[in-house]
């Protein structure tokens, strides 16, 4: 890696595709560009979604895409790591069995690395935000679906089969992760009591503004984070969790409630010690992490 070294970073969400070129330090060169998915249209709508994604930030960073060296792409899973590609993403069904990695370095003619959403965003928290600290560091996104990376000593666990973190299926309470940690679980709380639907933006403002509705659902939403959250934490006890993802930016309506409840679910040494926080860089974090899969290629934990 030289002195110079920059790699365009990519997280590529349900709802949004956010791309960056970052040093390895993970200083953002340029501005982060933010695209709308498609994920719900042909798979080539969102894969000119994502090329006008990655375009954007070479170009508005001056940047000549032979300089790179390389892309990373944190992607929902579960992926097939050996050949890069995508399987069965039930937030990005147009996109299903989709060769990335191939696509990718046939455009570019770079190196790309790619790896689980919730793995870069562990990452990028890890080496540069707000876990920085810490040597055991949990990440779980809660955006169109629920995700998780684990980061220990700087590398990420990616598993036996590189699908550690791949948490959508699993139970939480009644229903999976992806239908309860996420942007659809709290709509449908709100749903449930009101009997309207509300996006998740309208339901915080609510919230905020002292609205009782609003308020419970967010308290059922905090024990219901709080008990996933529990499940991982007593697994993997970590130093730390990191929240991202849309949800996230509500962590002011929740929080509290999740910090009241996770302790009944770990040991009092666990809960004492751990702390939950949420993300300060927002969708930069994701890809300032998967960036930094093409700096340390090959230093990752399994």
């Amino acid at each position: 890696m030289g002195a110079n070294a920059l790699a365009v970073g990519v997280d590529l969400g349900g709802t949004k595709i956010a791309a960056g070129i970052f040093e390895p330090g993970g200083k953002l060169v340029g501005d982060l560009v933010i695209e709308p998915t498609l994920a719900d249209g042909p798979a080539e709508g969102s894969w000119q979604a994502f090329l006008r994604a990655v375009d954007g930030v070479i170009t508005g960073a001056g940047v000549d895409s032979g300089a790179l060296d390389g892309i990373g792409v944190g992607a929902p899973g579960p992926l097939d790591a050996s050949s890069g590609t995508l399987l069965e993403i039930p937030t990005l069904p147009g996109l299903q069995y989709f060769p990335l990695r191939g696509r990718l370095e046939q455009r570019y003619e770079t190196r790309v690395e790619i790896s689980n959403d919730g793995n870069c965003f562990a990452l990028g928290e890890a080496l540069y935000g707000a876990a920085s600290s810490e040597a055991v560091v949990l990440g779980v996104t809660m955006g169109t679906g629920c995700g998780a990376g684990l980061v220990v000593g700087g590398r990420i666990h990616e598993g036996a089969t590189f699908n550690a973190g791949e948490v959508y299926r699993a139970p939480c309470g009644e229903r999976t992760f992806d239908e309860a940690l996420s942007g659809p679980g709290l709509e449908q709380l709100y749903r449930e009591r009101v009997g309207s639907n509300r996006p998740g933006l309208e339901i915080s403002e609510l919230a905020r503004n002292g609205d009782p509705v609003a308020r419970e659902v967010f308290e059922a939403f905090g024990v219901d984070v709080a008990r996933g959250l529990g499940i991982l934490a007593a697994v993997l006890d970590p130093q730390v969790i990191v929240l991202g993802g849309g949800v996230a930016a509500a962590f002011d309506c929740f929080g509290e409630v999740v910090k009241r409840e996770i302790g009944h679910y770990l040991a009092p040494t666990a809960a004492e010690q751990l702390r939950i926080v949420a993300s300060e860089a927002g969708a930069a974090a994701g890809a300032a992490g998967a960036a930094a899969l093409v700096f340390s290629a090959g230093e990752k934990e399994v």
